[in-house]
C-alpha cells in the first residue's frame, strides 16, 4: 500500500476522546473514514460529512452486516468498555475479547487488507522503566490481560488470514475533550477553580502524548505495512507529574500556591511509566504537540467550555 493511498478507514468506538480524533486525523489526511458508535449524536463528530453507523459490538450480526456494507480497507478498533474505575476488573473485560475477535472475524470475511486494534500500556505491567515492545508483558490487572488476549487472539486470526495487523499499545493520552476524571482535566478544572488540587509528591515519570498525535500515529501504523504486531504509541519523553501540575497552574491559575505531598502514593505505585516509540517513529511519525503547547491547549479549551456554560 503506497503512502499516499487514499483508503476506507472504519473506526469503532469514533464516538470517542481516541476514535473521534482518528475519524478527525484520517479526514485531515484525505483518507475516508467510516464511524461505528455504539449510540447515535456523537458530539465529538458533529457536522463531519461522513457515514456514520450506529450498533453495539456485542450485536455480532450487525457488526457483520456493518462491515459488508462499509467494505472498509482498514479498520481501526478504538472501543472498549470499562477503560475506567471498578469495571476495569470486571466481567466486561471477557465481553471485550470476545467483540474483538468477532469484529476481526467480520473484517476479514470483507476482505479488509488491515486491521489496527488500540491496546494499552496496562498490557505489559509493573516495569518502572522505559519500555519496548520486546519486554514480556506480564498484566497485573484484567483490564490489561484482556487487552493482551485481544491482541494474540487478533493477531492469530489476521496473520491465518493473510491480513495485515498492528497492535498499538498506548500509554498516557490527554488533550481537550479528555474524560473528566483523568489526572490531567481534574487537576485544571481544581485550578480553574482557584483551588490547589490535593496531590501526591509528583515525583512519578509519566509518559503523555497529546490525542492528536495519538491519532497520526494510529493513522502511520494503519497505512504502514512495515508497522506489524506490537507497536507503542507514546510519547518518549516522560515527565513527573509535579512538573505537569506546576505547567497547569501557570497556565490555568498564575502564582496560585500548590501542596505536594498532601496524598500517599497508592499501593503499588508505578513510578516510571514510559514507552519506547522508535518502532512507530519508522513509519515516519514523530509528535507534533509538545507537552508545554499540549497543556496550554487543554487549559484554554476547559477555560472556553466554562464560559459557554456560564
Amino acid at each position: 500500500m503506497g503512502a499516499s493511498t487514499s483508503r476506507r478507514i472504519l473506526v469503532t468506538g469514533a464516538g470517542g476522546f481516541v476514535g473521534a480524533a482518528v475519524v478527525h486525523a484520517a479526514l485531515a489526511a484525505g483518507h475516508h473514514p467510516i464511524a461505528l458508535v455504539r449510540t447515535p449524536g456523537a458530539a465529538r463528530l458533529t457536522g463531519l460529512d461522513i457515514p456514520i453507523y450506529v450498533s453495539d459490538l456485542a450485536d455480532s450480526a450487525r457488526i457483520s452486516a456493518v462491515l459488508y456494507e462499509a467494505r472498509p480497507d482498514i479498520v481501526i478498533h478504538s472501543a472498549w468498555e470499562g477503560v475506567g474505575g471498578p469495571s476495569r476488573a470486571g466481567d466486561i473485560q471477557f465481553e471485550n475479547i470476545r467483540t474483538t475477535c468477532a469484529l476481526a472475524d467480520a473484517a476479514i470475511a470483507v476482505g479488509c487488507s488491515k486491521f489496527v486494534g488500540i491496546g494499552s500500556q496496562a498490557e505489559y505491567g509493573r516495569f518502572d522503566r522505559r519500555i519496548t515492545e520486546d519486554d514480556l508483558p506480564n498484566p497485573t490487572m484484567l483490564y490489561g490481560a484482556a487487552k493482551l488476549s485481544a491482541c494474540h487472539l487478533t493477531r492469530q486470526r489476521c496473520e491465518a488470514a493473510d491480513v495485515g495487523f498492528a497492535w498499538l499499545r498506548l500509554f498516557s493520552v490527554y488533550g481537550p475533550g479528555d474524560n473528566p476524571n483523568w489526572l490531567i482535566p481534574s487537576v485544571t478544572a481544581r485550578l480553574l477553580d482557584g483551588i490547589a488540587p490535593r496531590t501526591t509528591e509528583g515525583t512519578q515519570h509519566w509518559d503523555y502524548l497529546h490525542v492528536h498525535d495519538v491519532a497520526t500515529g494510529t493513522l502511520a501504523a494503519a497505512v504502514s505495512d512495515d508497522a506489524t504486531g506490537a507497536i507503542n504509541l507514546s510519547s518518549g519523553q516522560p515527565a513527573t507529574v509535579r512538573s505537569i501540575i506546576e505547567r497547569l497552574r501557570d497556565h490555568a491559575a498564575p502564582g496560585l500556591p500548590l501542596r505536594f505531598g498532601d496524598m500517599p502514593f497508592g499501593a503499588g505505585q508505578i513510578m516510571h511509566l514510559e514507552g519506547d516509540n522508535t518502532r512507530l517513529r519508522a513509519t515516519g511519525w514523530a509528535p507534533s504537540i509538545s507537552l508545554d503547547t499540549g497543556l496550554a491547549q487543554t487549559v484554554d479549551w476547559m477555560r472556553a467550555i466554562r464560559k459557554q456554560a456560564a
